[in-house]
C-alpha cells in the first residue's frame, strides 16, 4: 500500500538529436542524478513521440493513412517526421480501478467487464491490476499472464473514500519507469475525489491534470454514472484530452463490457509519430497540433503538449 507523500511529477525532458533506432525506440530511463524524492521523476528523451488515433465524423477509426498525411506543428509551425509507422505494437498498460466504498453496488459487473477488457489483450501486450480508496495498491509487476491479472481483478474488496488524484499520479509513475515504446493508463471510477470532504488526496486536480501532462503515457477513463454515482466528467475528460485519450460515461451496468471493449479498440488503433525537436536548448512548454493534410472530415487525437528541458547530461 501507498499513500501519496509529494504531489509533483517532474519530467526534465533532456531532447538530443539522435539516430532512427533511438528514435524508435523512445526508451525513457531515470537520470542518473540523485533522487531523494520518489515522486520526483527526471527523463531522456531523444525524439517528440506522439501515438496518434485518427477517425472519421462518425468517431471510426480510420486506417491506410501514410507520413505524408500528417501534419505536425510545435509551437504553429510545421515538423517534418523522423519516425512513422502504422502497424500495431505492443502496450504496457496500468488499468487501475476505483476500490472505494461507493463501487460496492457494481462490484460484480465492474469485475466482470475488466476481466474481459483482461482477457482481450493482444499478444505482446503486458498489464497490471491496481486499485485504490484512500490507498493505492498495484498487483506485483506487469505481464502478460491474463490469469494473474483476473486474479487481481477479483480480489477487490471496495472500502473507504476515494484518493483519485493521487491514485492518478501514482499510476503514471508507476507506467513510467515501466519498458515499452506504448503506455497506456486506464483509470475506471464511479466518483470524484474525496478531497473535498477531508478524507480523500493530498494531491488536488491541478496535480494530476500536470502529470498527465508531464507524461508519455496515454490515458483513458470510463466514469461509471450507474446506481445514482456522481462522477467528476470534467475532471475526466480533461485528464485524457491532455495526451489524446478518451473518456467514456456509461450509465448502466450493461454498458462497461462495451466501454472497456471501446477503448481497448482505441489504444491498439493508433498511428506512431517521431520528430526531432527544433529547440532541444530551450526550456517551457510546447503546444503540439497534429491534423490530416486535406482532410477537414478527419480529427487526429493526440497529447496537447509537452515540456522541454536543456540537455544537461549525455
Amino acid at each position: 500500500m501507498r499513500r501519496i507523500r509529494k504531489t509533483r511529477i517532474h519530467l526534465a525532458a533532456l531532447a538530443a538529436t539522435a539516430g532512427m533506432a533511438t528514435i524508435a525506440g523512445l526508451d525513457p530511463r531515470p537520470a542518473p542524478a540523485q533522487q531523494q524524492d520518489p515522486f520526483r521523476i527526471q527523463v531522456q528523451v531523444e525524439a517528440v513521440s506522439l501515438s496518434v488515433a485518427v477517425s472519421d465524423r462518425r468517431g471510426r477509426f480510420v486506417s491506410g493513412l501514410t507520413a505524408d498525411d500528417f501534419v505536425v506543428r510545435e509551437d504553429g509551425i510545421p515538423q517534418p517526421l523522423s519516425f512513422f509507422a502504422a502497424e500495431a505494437a505492443p502496450l504496457t498498460i496500468l488499468v487501475l480501478l476505483d476500490a472505494s466504498l461507493s463501487m460496492r453496488a457494481s462490484l460484480d459487473y465492474v469485475k466482470e467487464a475488466a476481466a474481459t477488457f483482461v482477457d482481450r489483450l493482444w499478444d505482446g501486450d503486458r498489464a497490471m491490476i491496481g486499485e485504490f480508496n484512500d490507498r493505492v495498491r498495484f498487483g506485483g509487476e506487469f505481464t502478460e499472464d491474463r490469469r494473474r491479472l483476473t486474479a487481481n481483478i477479483l480480489a477487490l474488496n471496495p472500502l473507504g473514500p476515494t484518493a483519485l488524484y493521487d491514485a492518478s499520479i501514482l499510476a503514471l509513475e508507476r507506467l513510467h519507469y515501466s519498458d515499452g515504446d506504448r503506455k497506456v493508463l486506464l483509470v475506471f471510477t464511479d466518483g470524484d475525489d474525496s478531497r473535498s470532504m477531508g478524507f480523500g488526496s493530498e494531491a488536488n486536480a491541478g496535480d494530476a491534470i500536470e502529470a498527465a501532462r508531464l507524461t508519455d503515457s496515454v490515458i483513458y477513463a470510463i466514469g461509471f454514472e450507474g446506481n445514482g454515482a456522481r462522477v467528476n466528467k470534467g475532471f475526466l475528460r480533461r485528464l485524457t484530452s491532455e495526451t489524446g485519450g478518451q473518456a467514456l460515461f456509461p450509465e448502466r451496468t450493461g454498458e462497461l463490457i462495451g466501454s472497456f471493449n471501446q477503448i481497448e479498440a482505441d489504444m491498439h488503433a493508433q498511428y506512431r509519430l517521431a520528430y526531432l525537436p527544433p529547440n532541444p536548448d530551450e526550456e517551457g512548454w510546447r503546444e503540439l497540433e497534429v491534423e490530416i493534410r486535406g482532410r477537414d472530415d478527419l480529427t487526429a487525437r493526440t497529447r496537447t503538449g509537452y515540456y522541454s528541458f536543456p540537455i544537461t547530461e549525455r
